[in-house]
């Protein structure tokens, strides 16, 4: 309402409140929703959400029945990231040394990659069968749609399905990895699992292996060629001897004869191992560059002349001991030259710590902060280069003194007398040609041994087994989530519907709005209705009339309460005519106006009930009337006022129809004879009601609204929206009509909140008449329908 009318008391009930304010929101209100509240809204909605409950649950049940079932079995492998073989002494390529220094995640994606998988596909098609059986594999199987009708998958189909069905898990804080396989068959998912396992293993054999396998195909090489050399020397000698007749030499020369040989053994020996460590050095060289390229140039250049001088003297050393040994064959029993050999054991391995701190602080130079970490690949392989070129700069300086003793042997040996001499050299090649075969046939069984002694760094520690029960469907979940689901579904659904529902369905939605309802008037049971019919019998009057019919009823009582509050909506004068109207048709207007009268004339009041809804007239219906005359023929001047007057129609109401329906009903409301009949039945009676056409629809009701004293809005619960209501109070405001208040109707309070919290409400709100009908004629059905109490 506008400002000047509330500031003139207009539109106030007798309580002294305002019927209804205009909705502002809840800008000055914070408004809480209390746990009632919702439960209020889902009772209300409760068959959605059985609904829900039901298809999401069923749907969960066949789902589950339907589902073909998985079946998990795991491998466990572990990682020994820890443990280091040396290959058996050997100076050259350090087998299985690096792979022990990846990390675990480097593991994972090994036992990710398509090549073990793939491995595994090959193993599981040369298979195809299970044990005993001519069963083939499930997981080898062709789909059954498969176009080309095959009977088994190929390899890159089933490496394909093999990379998306197995997954790998690390065990937290350990070196322990899961590989868990899945299948429809119990007997697969096991066999796969050890499958992958196995390969797994075989691939990490294979490649600790064939670091050793390069050292022992090297040394086969020059134990090839070593032979064939030491046959030419025997061949060439013993060619010498059968010409000449010579078969030896003196003591003295035999002497030299055998200490060149022995160094030159020991030289040539000291060359291949060279070129051993040279070899391991560029393989280093070229695993670090493929992880970080500029390292390789940092390794190549990193030199340190200090290392170099000690490296060069504990060879100088070593000769020298070899020297000394193999000189004097008893040198070790004779005092004199056991002291000696002490000294230079002595001066070897004070050289030998000195070495080992200087390499380790160069090293720590060289690599900062890296070393803290020993199990990284990239700071391993750099230990190695580092270890290597150590090796390497030892060998060449053992060479180097070496070569200078050889080089002295060789002038005592061209001292020999010219007619042996020949005999001499064909000897000492042969001798030397002996030593060198032997020292390399030497290291070429220990990488031998070597190789095959080399078993990874992978063990299996429990092949999986064939799994009893399967992992899915799991049935309890499914059934759990698919009523939990159901459930949330509904609850949802209930909400959103209740969000985008704008309709007016509780007096206290009316209450949220700021409008107070006068009255409540509850649905209409659709089993008293037929009841009264009954004993009413053959009279004329309808069975809506519930006020009249059953005056016992909380609908008679609902309208008697409307009854009261109108007397009392206003304060300044009694009120005696008027009009009572909805925002639709079909909210119950006219059933409610016909109602409303019966209670007036109950009370003793003088009351009239006119049809003034010119567009679809029905009072005449309800009260078993006819139809003319009625106001339209005394307002065309057919007929008289005590004519269309239908007299005592119960006792106290009078009711007046509505006749001819005009071709210009808003003309003919709006005429000045209208409004002069009007004014002459407000003298005749008490009470003058007047039922007219919607508001919203027509005009009708805002121009017979101007010429009354006020004006009943009817609204139907559940239907009638907010913006309807305020549509209609606005339209009525610009005409400034006197609105007396709102009315719900047909208002059925366990369906507006539920059974359960319906029966509390009754008990709550005693005032609105939400009690049980007091007409109890008859044993009521478990199920009773609601009618609406509407316009007929």
């Amino acid at each position: 309402m506008s400002g000047e009318r509330m500031a003139n008391g207009d539109g106030y009930p007798g309580n002294g409140k305002p019927v209804m304010q205009p909705y502002t929101g809840w800008e000055n209100e914070e408004e809480v929703m209390k746990l009632q509240d919702y439960l209020q809204i889902i009772l209300r909605r409760k068959w959605i959400v059985v609904v829900s409950f039901i298809v999401v649950f069923l749907t969960s049940v066949i789902y589950t029945i339907n589902s073909q079932p998985v079946y998990q079995a795991q491998a466990t492998v572990l990682v020994n990231t820890q443990s280091k073989s040396q290959g058996a002494g050997l100076l050259m390529f350090d087998p299985a040394g690096l792979g022990f220094a990846q990390n675990l995640n480097n593991e994972l994606e090994i036992l990710k990659s398509r090549s073990v998988a793939n491995a595994v596909a090959k193993s599981l098609l040369e298979k195809k069968y299970y044990d005993n059986s001519n069963e083939i594999l499930f997981c080898i199987r062709a789909p059954e749609d498969d176009p080309d009708g095959r009977k088994i998958l190929t390899e890159e189909e089933l490496t394909e399905k093999l990379t998306q069905t197995v997954e790998f898990e690390p065990v937290r804080d350990s070196e322990v990895i899961k590989i868990i396989a899945k299948s429809g068959d119990p007997r697969d998912a096991a066999l796969i699992a050890n499958q992958f396992a196995r390969a797994y293993y075989d691939r990490n054999l294979r490649m600790s292996r064939t670091r050793s396998k390069a050292a022992r195909e090297f040394l086969e090489k020059q134990l090839i060629a070593k032979q064939e050399q030491l046959a030419k020397a025997e061949n060439a000698l013993q060619r010498y001897m059968e010409q000449t007749g010579i078969v030896s030499v003196d003591n003295e020369s035999q002497k030299v004869i055998d200490q060149l040989a022995t160094v030159q053994a020991q030289y040539e020996n000291v060359d291949i191992e060279l070129q051993s460590v040279k070899e391991s050095l560029n393989f280093y060289r070229k695993q670090i560059a493929r992880q970080e390229p500029n390292v390789a140039k940092i390794m190549s250049d990193a030199s340190d002349p200090y290392i170099r001088l000690l490296q060069e003297e504990i060879a100088r050393l070593e000769v020298e001991k070899d020297i000394t040994i193999s000189q004097n064959p008893h040198a070790t029993e004779d005092p004199i030259y056991k002291e000696k050999l002490l000294k230079i054991d002595a001066q070897i391995e004070n050289l030998r710590k000195k070495l080992q701190k200087r390499t380790n602080d160069y090293l720590k130079s060289v690599l900062p902060g890296q070393l803290t970490d020993p199990a990284k690949y990239l700071v391993e392989v750099k230990q190695k280069i580092f270890d290597t070129q150590i090796q390497l700069q030892a060998l060449e300086a053992k060479k180097k003194a070496l070569g200078v003793v050889l080089l002295d042997y060789q002038k005592q040996f061209e001292r020999i007398p010219k007619k042996s001499i020949e005999f001499a050299r064909l000897q000492r090649a042969r001798l030397s040609a002996e030593k060198l075969y032997l020292l390399v046939e030497e290291k070429y069984q220990e990488a031998t041994i070597a190789e095959q002694s080399q078993f990874g760094y992978i063990e299996i520690i429990d092949e999986a087994i064939v799994p009893k029960e399967p992992i899915s469907p799991k049935v309890r979940m499914n059934l759990m989530l698919g009523a939990l689901l159901g459930l949330g579904l509904g609850i949802g659904l209930v909400f959103m519907l209740e969000y985008l529902d704008v309709s007016i369905r509780t007096p206290e939605d009316l209450k949220k709005r700021g409008w107070k309802p006068l009255s409540v008037i509850p649905s209409m049971d659709s089993q008293m209705l037929s009841e009264i019919s009954e004993d009413t019998g053959d009279s004329k009057l309808d069975s809506h009339l519930l006020a009249y019919l059953s005056p016992r009823s909380s609908v008679a009582e609902g309208y008697r309460r409307l009854r009261t509050n109108l007397q009392f909506a206003r304060l300044d004068k009694p009120l005696k005519s008027f009009l009572v109207t909805s925002p639709n048709p079909k909210e119950g207007k006219t059933t409610t106006a016909s109602n409303l009268a019966i209670t007036f004339a109950q009370a003793g009041i003088n009351t009239l009930l006119v049809d003034t809804d010119l567009r679809r007239p029905s009072i005449h219906r309800l009260f078993g009337l006819p139809k003319e005359p009625g106001i339209i023929n005394n307002l065309f001047g057919k007929n008289e006022l005590e004519e269309i007057i239908h007299n005592n129609v119960i006792p106290h109401l009078s009711v007046m129809t509505c006749g001819l329906v005009p071709p210009n009903p808003s003309e003919v409301l709006a005429a000045p004879q209208t409004h002069e009949l009007i004014e002459k039945l407000k003298r005749m009676y008490d009470m003058v009601i007047f039922d007219t056409a919607p508001v919203l629809a027509v005009t009708d009701a805002s121009i017979l609204a101007t010429q009354v004293e006020g004006t009943l809005l009817i609204i139907l619960a559940g239907t009638t929206i907010y913006d309807e209501l305020e549509h209609s109070l606005e339209q009525l405001e610009r005409v400034n009509a006197h609105i007396l208040g709102v009315a719900m109707n047909n208002f059925d309070i366990k369906r507006a909140y539920g059974s359960y919290y319906g029966q509390y409400k009754s008990r709550y709100y005693g005032y609105y008449g939400y009690y049980t009908y007091g007409h109890s004629r008859g044993k009521k059905s478990k199920k009773q329908k609601s009618q609406t109490s509407e316009e007929i």
